[in-house]
């Protein structure tokens, strides 16, 4: 018979290896994702910037063990390994035209930023649902963001991860004039980026 003891912010009874409360939903461990390296935004940007963007990709292949690692089903698992050899084959095909056929790089280009805006939908979801399973917490993200940025609001989304899965029902809210503010903010900087990058390229 499993032991019980009594919830420290509410009083009911709860088995002694519960998460959380199924009466007051207080957690008793902070939440985390396991062996995801490289999730601050800030030093993730300062990396990319330095690698021209590279590190987008390797950033994948480094956490891609830890984030299999969160994966429950078989077909969860199966879409995001096809996605990283779609990713691996498009950054071969992008190293090789970039020595060879720079014209197509814009071409290469836009066919890894469509790769990056699908393998974070893939990663969140996978995260949305590890969450369900682990925390009985129901975190939501924004598509729109993952369009628009990508890779980067899936760094921010990780490094926020513990205060999302804390506070579900306080988080930011994105219709407000300030989040409205901060979109059209980092979408210019993100397209400087992206050009910056880009022209560094063509000019190698």
């Amino acid at each position: 018979m499993t032991e019980k003891i009594n919830c420290p912010f509410c009083g009911n009874l709860i088995d002694v290896n519960v998460i959380k409360c199924d009466n007051c939903g207080s957690l008793f461990q902070e939440p985390n994702l396991p062996d995801i390296k490289f999730k601050e935004l800030g030093p993730f940007l300062a990396i990319d910037l330095l690698t021209l963007g590279f590190f987008s990709t390797v950033w994948f292949f480094i956490n891609g063990k830890a984030i299999n690692n969160l994966v429950e089903g078989k077909k969860d698992c199966i879409k995001l390994n096809w996605l990283f050899m779609l990713l691996a084959v498009n950054g071969g095909f992008y190293i090789f035209v970039f020595y060879n056929h720079p014209a197509f790089l814009v071409f290469f280009s836009v066919i890894q930023c469509l790769i990056y805006i699908a393998l974070s939908y893939r990663v969140l979801r996978i995260i949305q649902k590890y969450t369900a399973r682990i925390y009985d917490s129901e975190i939501i993200f924004n598509p729109h963001y993952v369009v628009i940025f990508n890779i980067f609001y899936l760094i921010h989304y990780i490094e926020t991860y513990q205060n999302r899965v804390s506070h579900t029902h306080e988080y930011f809210d994105w219709k407000s004039p300030q989040a409205i503010f901060l979109i059209i903010l980092l979408i210019i900087i993100i397209c400087i980026f992206r050009f910056y990058n880009e022209v560094l390229w063509l000019f190698h």
